[in-house]
């Protein structure tokens, strides 16, 4: 009997037509996903977002910290801690809202956003840091020194997102 079987024709996944639509109907058939392709894309979008939310965590941490312990010394300081602490979370909470509306950045404004992050960050921790190191310890120096060194951080981190966005190939 196994030589009368008559094996089924191999399933053809792209740009077939199923059986029983229309040639011309509305709605283009798109072939299924396959597992692999999904998990590579729910990877992609976790590390994206991981990242955007690490960065949108520490500028919030920022901001709380400056809150508490605003008495930077002098105004430039000040100014420049509240604009890149609070600019940045509507940069960052912008940013993550294009990703989950799947409009992406520009691979350049990309790069231009992660420099000027850095550079705010990195100067204004140092600022911070420095205005308040020869402080007396005291509850608001700690907190200060803590913001100083979030702020660092978060800059090194956008750091090395302009380098991976840089090393990037499309």
């Amino acid at each position: 009997m196994s030589e009368n079987v008559v094996a089924p024709p191999p399933r053809l996944h792209h740009n077939v037509i199923p059986p029983g639509a229309h040639q011309y109907a509305p709605r283009e058939y798109r072939p299924p996903l396959s597992i692999i392709k999904f998990l590579e894309l729910v990877m992609f979008a976790s590390s994206v977002m991981a990242l955007n939310t690490v960065r949108k965590s520490l500028a919030i941490a920022c901001t709380t910290l400056h809150y508490y312990s605003f008495d930077d010394g002098d105004l430039v300081t000040g100014f420049l801690a509240t604009g890149t602490f609070c600019g940045f979370i509507v940069i960052l909470f912008t940013v993550m809202a294009g990703y989950l509306m799947k409009a992406h950045l520009h691979r350049r404004l990309s790069i231009f956003y992660s420099l000027l992050g850095c550079a705010c960050f990195l100067t204004s921790g140092v600022f911070i840091i420095e205005a308040w190191e020869h402080a007396f310890r005291t509850r608001t120096r700690d907190l200060a020194i803590t913001k100083g060194s979030i702020a660092v951080i978060n800059g090194v981190i956008f750091l090395m997102d302009t380098i991976f966005t840089f090393r990037e190939r499309k």
